[in-house]
């Protein structure tokens, strides 16, 4: 893991402070004859010459990256809003085309002289010299996900579509019996894979033969090398097959989302959420060289020490450690999926998915407590030297090893719980607000018609609570005022207070969020867009620290 930390590269807005990435999708990769290239959201790019030591490209745009490929001596890399970048490998990018258009392009390949870019909606581009592109006609509309070049003709694959052409120009249309993601050709034979476990087979790129992969996950990218094709996606999904016809599985540990994989004649490279990135000799044994941060992040805390950001990736929970928020290690995976983590009495306390209650002094190494009550837990608070978790059942513990579990207040099943001003706090469904000064006997401070709250932060003489489409403040006892919050987005999973600020994170889910700052919990104006989904902020280090889908994590400086 230490091989692969490189210093984030990061493009937002010019006015506002810059948030830098640390983790984020990788969504591509491609061999481009002395060096991997890897592409993902928020610009990413990584390079390596042997897959296992990774350095950060710089390419000026906030934009999901998708595909790249090698022609002409031009490395031509595509993305979001048809944006197409070239660089002649000197290490500068150019882009030479975008636009307002949100239909987005996911692949790119070379051959026969052309470039082919495909996307959304039947978009295609074209072009001979990799700087001047022109729109094609497909004749269709479905989305195009993958494209490759073999045996002098194009063949592009998408929803339930398989498109065909010698020139690059003009497209014979095949049908195909589902969504189809990638496509390569090597050794006269081409090789297509989708959702459900999806593989097709053909010799001639038209005639196409559904082959058994034995297992129903999706499956994002395909490639061949010593004689083997490989196929990764998601939940840690890697087949291998000598012939394309017997497929067996992979052995890679963990349950990360692969989303594409590459050949250098020696290595195997596969990407995935999370910047996760795999490594294997063989195709069938894989090793690490970044395990990734996950499918999805739900809440983080501060604590003494560093961060630590819970989630899950497929089936199983992930707990990630950062000493300064800027580089981040998976510590641990559990049965389950990790839902919320606080800080308090010198340990880190985690909890999830079916009593999924974890213990760590360093954040690091963990211990998974057995023994409590199968239910969902979804947040956890420190206070009065006691923690308490809460969810689908209500438990409460003065260490973290031994828990008692008690009644919810009202049978309400709690979303998230804070402590402050000697009050527990905690947030459910139905607009419903909890108060306790013991975390045993509960009032009700607030039944509102809010679909639910989650968000809960206690600072500056106030509480502030966050839901859907709603910011309370109550700053007298329990009068809560409803905040003007038209501006921000509908859903509002996390709030915190730090350095004199309240900072809360939305998103409309799904689309692109904020983090919006506030001194008195009232005026939200101080917004900052992001190019991703934030799930929970928290502060340490003097920098905010934000998580959320696809193992993203930003960083960013406290505002003046």
């Amino acid at each position: 893991m230490d091989r692969y930390c490189p210093e984030p590269r990061v493009r937002m807005e010019k006015d506002l402070p810059p948030w830098k990435v640390h983790s984020t999708p990788l969504l591509g990769v491609c061999w481009i004859g002395n060096r991997f290239l890897a592409v993902g959201w928020h610009g990413l790019v990584l390079e390596s010459q042997d897959g296992s030591h990774w350095d950060s490209v710089s390419i000026p745009t906030p934009l999901p990256l998708t595909s790249c490929t090698h022609g002409k001596n031009l490395l031509v890399v595509v993305g979001a809003r048809q944006s197409i970048w070239v660089s002649k490998g000197d290490g500068t990018f150019q882009e030479v085309h975008g636009g307002r258009d949100q239909r987005g392009l996911w692949q790119v390949v070379h051959g026969h002289g052309r470039y082919l870019a495909v996307g959304m909606e039947g978009l295609a581009l074209t072009s001979q010299d990799g700087y001047k592109w022109h729109l094609l006609n497909l004749g269709v509309e479905a989305n195009l996900w993958g494209a490759a070049f073999g045996q002098g003709r194009f063949v592009v694959v998408g929803d339930r579509v398989i498109l065909v052409s010698r020139d690059g120009i003009r497209f014979e249309k095949h049908p195909a019996p589902g969504i189809l993601n990638a496509v390569t050709y090597a050794e006269g034979l081409w090789v297509a894979v989708g959702w459900g476990g999806l593989i097709l087979t053909s010799q001639d790129g038209q005639t196409w033969k559904e082959q058994a992969s034995w297992t129903w996950k999706g499956l994002f990218g395909v490639t061949y090398g010593r004689g083997t094709w490989v196929v990764v996606g998601e939940q840690g999904t890697v087949l291998a097959s000598k012939d394309g016809q017997a497929w067996q599985r992979g052995q890679l540990e963990g349950k990360p989302f692969l989303t594409d994989v590459a050949w250098n004649g020696t290595h195997f490279v596969a990407t995935g959420w999370g910047s996760s990135l795999y490594t294997s000799l063989d195709g069938f044994l894989w090793y690490p060289v970044h395990p990734g941060t996950g499918q999805n992040l739900f809440d983080l805390t501060y604590g003494q020490g560093g961060f630590v950001a819970v989630g899950h990736e497929g089936s199983q929970g992930v707990l990630l450690f950062s000493p300064n928020g800027l580089c981040w290690h998976l510590a641990a995976r559990m049965p389950g999926w990790a839902m919320g983590v606080t800080w308090g009495k010198g340990r880190f306390v985690a909890v999830g998915e079916r009593g999924l209650v974890a213990l760590s002094t360093d954040g690091k190494r963990w211990q998974r407590i057995p023994h409590l009550p199968p239910k969902w837990l979804y947040g956890v608070a420190f206070g009065h030297n006691r923690f308490v978790a809460v969810g689908e059942v209500l438990l409460l513990s003065e260490d973290g090893l031994s828990w008692q579990s008690f009644p919810l207040p009202e049978n309400h099943s709690l979303l998230g719980v804070t402590f402050g001003n000697g009050v527990f706090l905690a947030a459910g469904e139905r607009g419903r607000l909890f108060a306790s000064s013991d975390g045993l006997s509960w009032q009700t401070v607030l039944v509102g018609s809010t679909p639910w709250f989650k968000g809960l932060a206690y600072g500056n003489g106030r509480f502030v609570a966050t839901g859907y489409g709603t910011v309370l403040v109550a700053q007298r006892g329990w009068d809560w005022e409803e905040v003007h919050a038209q501006h921000l987005p509908k859903y509002l999973p996390s709030v915190a207070y730090a350095e004199g600020r309240f900072a809360l994170v939305g998103h409309p889910r799904p689309g692109n969020g904020v983090v919006a700052f506030s001194e008195d919990g009232h005026a939200w104006d101080d917004l900052h867009p992001l190019h991703t989904e934030p799930e929970a902020i928290a502060f340490g280090e003097g920098r905010w620290v934000v998580a959320g889908v696809c193992g993203t994590l930003l960083s960013g400086p406290s505002p003046r």
